[in-house]
């Protein structure tokens, strides 16, 4: 007679224990997560182990994203400001205009599309300030150039070289006398040629005192004259004196008409010419006056032309 074999029972508290091992780390409960403002789900799991968000689960199967974020670049002011028209709302989004070119060198526009409701003080309301645009302004070549032989002593040939390659961006001798209503820039202007005892030259003086330092490159400074006109005499050595007995006139000042920014307007500013006999030659050097004003003008004028084009509000700092 077969006889079955059986296990034999497990006791019943081991079983019990068992059971209530499974239920512990197995159970979990969704719960709605609900703060007036934010409502969301979360899954709570036993003790030992975390609460997980359902939130990364949910976004895998979004059309679309749940709000906009980034930062787009601009490469010139109109694209900035049609950019900004596109997304902006009228009741929250702003544009700061921030000023660092002393310091770094930034000067940049940012437009917050999803900046903080102004009529708006609860907490609850703040935004996340995620969507932006962002115009760095590009300095032009013409302002880099001259900025970088700026109060610097130069050897004779290459400011020579240097006026030549520029000569088209210096101004024409302007006519204040004569002119009944001046700017605020003419007056100062005016102001700063009678402190200095001198007038501004135009571009074919200037293209004269290259030309002639050119040919001088390898004479002699013998002397040098202050005339009543503000400019200085040189009397260089030279076996072929001409009419003036070999005298150079070297103007004091002058005008330069350059952009500021890349494709923008262009600025008069005032350029002190200044000159040191070292050996048997001359070094030269010239000094662009109060350039950081042109260029504090220049960024507040882009700057107020974006708030009037885009009617949002402008504020000169950054944001927070």
């Amino acid at each position: 007679m077969d006889q079955k074999q059986t296990m034999p029972a497990a006791p019943r508290s081991d079983l019990d224990a068992l059971h209530d091992l499974v239920r512990k780390y197995g159970e979990h409960e969704i719960v709605d997560v609900d703060d007036h403002c934010v409502h969301a789900q979360a899954i709570t799991l036993p003790d030992g182990r975390k609460m997980q968000s359902l939130k990364p689960l949910f976004d895998e199967f979004r059309d679309f994203p749940e709000r906009r974020e980034g930062t787009a670049s601009m490469h010139d002011i109109d694209s900035f400001i049609d950019i900004t028209n596109r997304f902006k709302n009228p009741e929250y989004s702003a544009v700061f205009a921030f000023n660092d070119a002393t310091d770094t060198g930034i000067l940049k526009l940012i437009s917050v599309f999803d900046y903080h409701d102004p009529q708006t003080t609860h907490m609850g309301h703040a935004r996340f300030m995620a969507h932006k645009a962002v115009y760095n302004f590009p300095l032009s070549d013409e302002w880099k150039a001259w900025h970088a032989k700026h109060d610097e002593f130069i050897p004779q040939a290459d400011f020579a070289e240097f006026l030549e390659d520029h000569i088209i961006e210096v101004a024409a001798k302007p006519d204040l006398a004569q002119k009944p209503d001046l700017t605020d820039f003419e007056q100062y202007l005016l102001n700063l040629t009678g402190t200095l005892g001198s007038n501004p030259c135009g571009p074919s003086t200037l293209m004269e005192l290259s030309r002639g330092l050119t040919i001088r490159t390898e004479e002699r400074l013998e002397t040098s004259q202050r005339l009543a006109t503000g400019e200085t005499a040189l009397t260089f050595s030279t076996e072929h004196k001409d009419a003036a007995g070999g005298q150079l006139k070297v103007p004091d000042l002058f005008l330069i008409n350059i952009p500021v920014w890349k494709g923008g307007p262009t600025y008069l500013i005032p350029v002190r010419l200044r000159f040191k006999k070292q050996g048997p030659g001359v070094l030269w050097k010239f000094m662009l006056h109060r350039s950081d004003l042109v260029l504090g003008h220049a960024f507040r004028e882009t700057s107020e032309k974006v708030q009037a084009q885009t009617e949002l509000p402008l504020f000169y700092g950054i944001h927070e």
